[in-house]
């Protein structure tokens, strides 16, 4: 029969081999979990990194698919390379981290074993428990799909803003209008227009719209006409002009719209009116427009109000200019009457 003595030594051992298990069982975690944390570091790293070349490469994509410099294309070409190969070497960095890191936690682990063997040493069942080998973890897989979900994110939004920033150079816009009216109220006008654009993109074409009863010219600065297209579009006309290389002089696009609208000002009661207006998009913006009436007009007056003269030919010139702030309309009124009440 078992005494007192004999149940009190074979729980005390049991409370032993309990907490030499609970000690194990740390230490292995915290082995684990030591190596797991750094392989999560790398793989952010990794992370982190392979978002700055989608942005990189998909910039660089970009202004190689639209320039036409040679320097900015090599430059892209040599940049796409590097990126690549880069890349390459990332993987194999992430990879070699991870080998490593699970070769420590490995070794770790058997010292972890051995230890535990030596200590079980004259104890029934010395084999019992065994160290176990838990693989390393790095980022979870909800954190990795983070990652994938920010690099389509980021290559969205570099690849809008490069195609957005470089639209017709995404330089400066100036430009200078003047509109001449004639006695039966058809008015010309012309836009002289200035746009800067940079060596990493050089524009094709840009699109005017304009209204179906109006006659529409483009022309550089040697006065010939740019190639259009037209197509009808909800009551306007698309006009795509197409640009030609008379078009480019000094680093900047050079040309003059031609804009002829017929019945532009409309008679009441003897009293002429023009109304013109702008508005755009893009930041503020210097505007100029100059409205000139008809010979020998009288009486003209403006809103808003400015200043008039007279120029030789007899026609009263009121010039608009200022700011136009961004996406706000701006209208501007001349009326006047013909010499002899003419009215048509």
């Amino acid at each position: 029969m078992m005494s007192e003595h004999d149940d009190t030594l074979r729980q005390a051992l049991m409370e032993n081999s309990q907490l030499r298990e609970e000690r194990e069982a740390t230490l292995r975690e915290a082995a684990t979990q030591e190596y797991a944390g750094h392989v999560r570091k790398v793989e952010r790293i990794y992370w982190v990194y392979a978002i700055i070349c989608v942005a990189l490469g998909v910039a660089a994509i970009n202004f190689f698919a639209r320039s036409y410099d040679m320097k900015t294309l090599i430059g892209c070409a040599v940049g796409i390379l590097v990126l690549y190969e880069t890349t390459v070497l990332m993987k194999l960095w992430y990879a070699t981290s991870r080998l490593k890191m699970d070769v420590l936690k490995e070794m770790k682990l058997l010292r972890l074993e051995m230890a535990r063997l030596q200590q079980a040493s004259g104890i029934e069942h010395p084999m019992d428990p065994q160290t176990k080998y838990e693989p390393t973890r790095g980022a979870s897989p909800w954190e990795r799909r983070v990652w994938i979900i920010g690099c389509v994110m980021v290559a969205m939004v570099v690849s809008t803003w490069t195609s957005q920033a470089w639209q017709l150079g995404g330089g400066e816009i100036k430009s200078i209008a003047t509109v001449t009216l004639s006695p039966d109220g058809t008015a010309e006008k012309r836009i002289e227009s200035v746009r800067q654009y940079s060596s990493y993109y050089r524009p094709t074409s840009f699109t005017i719209y304009t209204p179906e009863t109006s006659q529409l010219r483009v022309v550089d600065i040697n006065g010939n006409d740019l190639p259009i297209t037209t197509s009808a579009m909800h009551g306007q006309r698309r006009c795509e002009v197409t640009l030609t290389d008379a078009a480019f002089v000094d680093g900047a696009v050079r040309y003059t719209e031609i804009v002829t609208t017929p019945q532009a000002a409309t008679l009441d009661d003897g009293v002429w009116t023009y109304t013109d207006g702008i508005r755009h998009a893009g930041g503020d913006r210097d505007y100029s427009i100059t409205i000139l009436t008809p010979v020998g007009a009288t009486e003209v007056s403006t809103d808003p109000q400015v200043s008039l003269e007279v120029n030789g030919q007899q026609r009263t010139k009121a010039v608009f200019a200022g700011i136009a702030e961004d996406d706000r309309q701006y209208l501007f009124h001349v009326k006047y009457r013909l010499p002899g009440g003419e009215s048509e």
